[in-house]
């Protein structure tokens, strides 16, 4: 009978490190698992540098009038997208967002100078939209597909407009994309 209790007794003390063991166990499978797909992801990204293209023309030409693209992102792309859901937990991150669905005109400005600076910001998208849980954007980042140096126009116009709303607008490189670790000061700051 003494025997019992002390099992009992000791029995918290045998089964709580077990699963301790075990669930530590398990996370660093999962965590090896992500970083073995995160790294297949960075190597096709690399390997693949033709993938950057957008839909051949023959294609857009079929006899429906329209076809599914093969990937909504390119690798690169992809890879930055991951990067950034693993590194933001607590915010939004939306790919492939016009212009105007992250900034508007402001109501003084009317008639055809609002319609001019509306129909400016729906011809431009950028890359990524970070937006905190409430959906309000914090960050745009746009990946282009030259070596990032001189503004173009268009990236000229977008870091304007965003900078006026006092949304952070990052250009990065595809070749030398942030590592997990710094993504989160990279992009919030």
């Amino acid at each position: 009978m003494v025997a019992i209790w002390y099992l009992l007794v000791l029995a918290p003390f045998i089964v709580i490190p077990v699963v301790w063991w075990h669930h530590r166990r398990k996370a660093a499978e999962r965590d090896s698992a992500a970083d073995a797909r995160l790294q297949k992801l960075v190597s096709a990204a690399k390997l693949d540098p033709a993938a950057v293209q957008t839909a051949a023309p023959a294609t857009l030409l079929a006899a429906t009038g329209y076809v599914r693209r093969s990937r909504t992102l390119d690798p690169v792309q992809t890879v930055l997208f991951y990067l950034l859901k693993n590194s933001l937990p607590d915010h939004e991150v939306m790919p492939q967002v016009g212009l105007a669905g992250v900034l508007e005109v402001a109501a003084e400005i009317t008639g055809s100078e609002r319609e001019q600076r509306l129909h400016s910001l729906a011809r431009h998208t950028v890359d990524f939209v970070v937006c905190n849980k409430a959906l309000q954007p914090v960050a745009v980042i746009d990946l282009p597909l030259q070596e990032p140096g001189a503004l173009t126009p268009a990236q000229d116009f977008k870091a304007r407009c965003l900078a006026e709303a006092g949304i952070r607008y990052l250009r990065l490189s595809r070749k030398a994309l942030p590592k997990r670790d710094a993504v989160h000061a990279l992009v919030i700051g």
